[in-house]
């Protein structure tokens, strides 16, 4: 019988760190059927591969496509890079379950494309249906959000849940293990996950543990406190009896430096036989909108609510106070505020005064002649909240220390995006969603040898196909799924940004699709044929089956 698709001649990284070695493919009804030698074997297409490497399609072990997904199913930003699979929920943020008593407050979280679809599924489990049926260009693997389940019984409150309310976040996590998530994440420095006892999480990961899961945490405190933070995700893990995957694990400033630290505690608890890993991305600056570095309860707020208590001034000394107080400690770039450092704050989109894009929040108030929080406070006012900074918080050496680490595996922080983003010029900054593998391949294995290029595609492929459990991904090897990517890895360039590690002064951006990444099969099919994209939708909404 013959092949569907035949891959000759390629250079096969198979996914396990083993060096290359010359083989060909051959694919049959969505499967690797056969690897070896097969030029003679019969086939209904065939792709020359010869001088490319032929790897597992990339596992995107991090990313928040949860809504994404269904706004450009195709997600072509993310097989253009070479990704088959995008795992969403993360940070404690997934679309479900929802209550119809919080439905706007959970609709909210996501707002960036809150408006693009009805929101009409209340559990995860409808979620997941909802999205199957919509059709998607990827396979998609979710985490259910323990923001979302307790956004879905107690709104904001700053409280812990009594004993009923406990009941029903753990229903919820029991719901949505038995719909297929793989397991829970928090994000324990966003509202509502962080105002949770580490007790409260316990509990509800112990549901997880039950049914097979893993419990992924962007932790309590990623600067001055991520050691502690550290260490609570690890005794979350050991006390509940569930694998633990920390997130984007890399320190942010305020806690640079503390890089050796933090692995010696990954080290040991691996070491005491903890299922302990850890997922970093590789972009040493981020581009949220300026209120979001504001204490976590402002979240809650509307727009116009926001903007009226910043036009108070003694409610501007309160929250500047909480800020630099830090008592609940909010995420990595919050520490340019703590540590007044606005000379590392760019503001990146102000689409009411497009003069000031470019700056940093200094040069602007030393313009204006006011201090730089006054100058902070008063963009977001002037911007009815539409102000996005890029904040540079991070060290890249600290970053290659922890890519090389054995326990971490490579993710890209980001989402899947609609096409127009790209070039839009009001499109948020997002070099990861367009160009976070092709950049490890180009700067960390090609022009800087942090890594080797099996090690590299071990982290990117096998390694989280075994987290996530997936016996038939991430590998090349015969009876798995055809998810597969051709490369030519001398050409193979990120163009999403031309520089590294900082973007500014905004070079390619918006953004531009990479370079290199010649073919792309998701479960078979072609998704990307010759360095274009084909816009099939023949990804899986992967469930996981796991034990009571």
């Amino acid at each position: 019988m013959a092949f569907d698709i035949l891959i000759r001649g390629g250079n096969v990284l198979d996914g396990t760190g083993s060096p290359a070695r010359a083989a060909d493919i051959g694919i049959q009804r969505r499967r690797i059927a056969r690897v070896g030698k097969l030029a003679r074997a019969p086939a209904h297409r065939t792709i020359d591969a010869k001088g490319l490497f032929v790897a597992p399609g990339f596992i995107d072990i991090h990313t928040h496509s949860d809504i994404g997904i269904l706004v450009e199913p195709t997600a072509e930003c993310a097989v253009r890079q070479g990704v088959t699979t995008h795992v969403i929920g993360n940070c404690g943020d997934s679309p479900a379950p929802i209550s119809e008593g919080y439905r706007e407050l959970a609709t909210r979280r996501f707002e960036y494309y809150a408006q693009a679809r009805e929101w009409d599924w209340t559990t995860y489990g409808e979620y997941l249906d909802f999205m199957g049926a919509n059709g998607v260009g990827v396979n998609i693997a979710g985490l259910v959000g323990h923001g979302a389940i307790r956004t879905a019984v107690m709104g904001f409150d700053e409280r812990a849940p009594n004993r009923e309310e406990l009941r029903s976040m753990k229903a919820h996590v029991e719901e949505a293990m038995a719909a297929g998530a793989f397991g829970m994440s928090t994000g324990l420095v966003y509202p509502p996950g962080c105002f949770a006892a580490t007790e409260e999480i316990v509990e509800l990961a112990k549901v997880v543990a039950r049914r097979g899961g893993f419990y992924a945490s962007h932790i309590r405190g990623e600067r001055e406190t991520i050691v502690d933070a550290v260490k609570e995700c690890i005794e979350i893990g050991e006390h509940a009896g569930c694998a633990v995957q920390i997130s984007h694990n890399n320190p942010k400033y305020g806690g640079l430096g503390k890089a050796p630290e933090i692995q010696a505690l990954w080290d040991s608890a691996h070491d005491r036989g903890l299922d302990v890993l850890v997922d970093n991305d590789v972009h040493t600056d981020f581009g949220p909108p300026l209120s979001h570095a504001l204490p976590q309860w402002t979240q809650k707020l509307r727009t116009e609510e926001l903007v009226d208590l910043l036009q108070d001034p003694m409610k501007r000394k309160q929250i500047r106070e909480e800020v630099r107080a830090d008592r609940t400690p909010g995420p990595g770039y919050v520490g340019l505020l703590v540590h007044d450092r606005f000379d590392r704050i760019w503001l990146l989109r102000c689409p009411h005064d497009r003069t000031k894009e470019g700056l940093t929040i200094a040069e602007l108030a030393a313009r204006r002649g006011v201090d730089p929080w006054t100058a902070y406070f008063d963009v977001i006012v002037e911007e009815q909240d539409r102000a996005v900074g890029l904040f540079d918080y991070m060290d890249p050496e600290e970053i290659k220390s922890t890519l090389r680490h054995p326990l971490v595996m490579i993710c890209s922080d980001g989402w899947v995006a609609p096409k127009e983003e790209r070039t839009s010029a009001t499109a948020p900054y997002q070099p990861c969603t367009f160009g976070e593998f092709p950049g490890v391949l180009q700067r960390f294995v090609v022009e800087e040898p942090v890594l080797t290029l099996p090690n590299a595609i071990y982290k990117m492929t096998g390694m989280p196909a075994k987290r996530l459990g997936l016996k038939d991904r991430g590998l090349i090897r015969e009876g798995c799924a055809a998810d597969l990517v051709v490369f030519d890895l001398p050409r193979v360039k990120d163009r999403a940004t031309n520089r590294w590690p900082h973007a500014y002064p905004f070079e390619n951006y918006p953004h531009d699709y990479p370079e290199g990444i010649d073919w792309v099969f998701v479960n078979g099919t072609a998704a990307v044929e010759d360095g274009k994209p084909t816009g099939t939708r023949t990804g899986q909404c992967l469930r996981r089956t796991g034990v009571r």
